[in-house]
């Protein structure tokens, strides 16, 4: 057999072993919730199972991820508090996105190694050290002590940013990509980009990922289709670690319901609505989509071709900022945060964009473009 036809046969092998992990998991799935009786409380979230048909599909083919859609459209359109909507979003990625980066590893996809590892650590201290400290521990889902406003408003700089990115880099030709030897400077800069990833991941439920991917593809010319798994491969590890600690340990998940009031999570008594609250119910409503949906988009990005992958990213990320001058009431009567965010979504880029054009410079010390 030749070498050619042995990686065939082990990529038929990764394929069938991808989707058999998602069909066990969707059984695993059904056999709990029919078994402990909440298939009712589902069947009552099944807004954020229609949410995820999307979000689960860019959390397998952008960098974005599947918390990119659920903390806009949960805080935005369902009005779901914003630290449920991070819990969620980090639950949710912990099942998709690990499954999507199963997929990856079965079927063999090109990541960025270096990128992946470091990626991953400074992501997970990051995150882990930003919800602690600026999370406030005594009240039900951590709620950060930033306005929830400030919140949304970051995360539409961010995007704005990614998707200036991705039109700049659609302009001056996405598949063409010099290979640059990699330094200890670029090592740098990716712990810094993913530190400052996992900070947005521990108020937004995802963040890790977009930062890493724009480190990759605009300062250190890594092709987007190898840059985008390492994306999700760096924000597993934060998902995983925010789904142990917030929806385990602190019993985020473990949300009793009473009529249409959430009454306990974890071991905290509360009264809120069940609608907005219930973090369990959420959850359990949008495994069965995410487990097929986040290995599709996966599938999906390494099919087609790199500019309508980048084309992809850049509209995805316009459509959330333009929502937040819509949806976001607190930007209606807060002159702060209006200067804010226009002058985050003016700054922001513009810096990305200078730094782009010196990147040789500042990471090979050679001279700038």
């Amino acid at each position: 057999m030749t070498t050619s036809e042995n990686d065939s046969k082990a990529d038929r092998i990764g394929a069938r072993g991808a989707w058999g992990i998602s069909a066990a998991l969707s059984l695993i799935w059904l056999l709990v919730v029919v078994a402990t009786g909440l298939m009712g409380r589902v069947l009552g979230h099944w807004e954020s199972a229609v949410t995820m048909l999307g979000g689960s599909f860019l959390a397998g083919s952008s960098p974005e991820g599947g918390g990119a859609v659920a903390f806009p459209v949960f805080t935005k359109a369902l009005h779901v508090h914003a630290p449920v909507a991070r819990s969620f979003g980090l639950a949710i990625q912990a099942v998709g996105m690990t499954v999507a980066s199963v997929a990856i590893l079965l079927n063999r996809r090109p990541f960025h190694r270096r990128g992946a590892l470091l990626g991953s650590m400074a992501a997970t201290i990051g995150f882990l050290f930003a919800v602690v400290l600026l999370g406030d521990r005594d009240v039900a889902f951590w709620p950060p002590l930033i306005g929830s406003g400030w919140v949304k408003a970051t995360f539409s700089i961010v995007l704005a940013t990614t998707s200036v990115a991705m039109v700049r880099h659609l302009r001056h030709g996405p598949d063409d990509h010099v290979a640059h030897r990699w330094t200890s400077r670029h090592d740098i800069g990716l712990v810094i980009a993913a530190l400052s990833g996992g900070v947005l991941a521990s108020l937004t439920g995802t963040g890790a990922n977009i930062l890493v991917f724009l480190f990759l593809v605009v300062l250190a010319d890594v092709n987007p289709k190898e840059a985008l798994p390492t994306a999700i491969i760096v924000m597993t590890s934060v998902s995983i670690a925010g789904f142990v600690l917030l929806g385990l340990l602190d019993g985020q998940l473990w949300v009793e319901v009473s009529g249409d009031r959430v009454v306990m999570v974890g071991d905290r008594a509360v009264d809120l609505v069940a609608d907005h609250a219930d973090l369990l119910g959420l959850w359990l409503a949008a495994i069965p989509i995410v487990v097929w949906g986040a290995p599709l988009g996966s599938l999906a990005a390494s099919l087609v071709k790199e500019s309508v992958l980048v084309r992809f990213i850049a509209v995805l990320a316009g459509v959330e900022v333009l929502t937040t001058f819509v949806l976001v009431p607190e930007l209606r009567h807060d002159p702060a945060l209006i200067v804010y965010l226009t002058a985050g979504l003016l700054i922001v880029p513009a810096g990305l964009i200078r730094l782009r054009k010196h990147r040789e410079r500042i990471f090979m010390g050679a001279a700038s473009d």
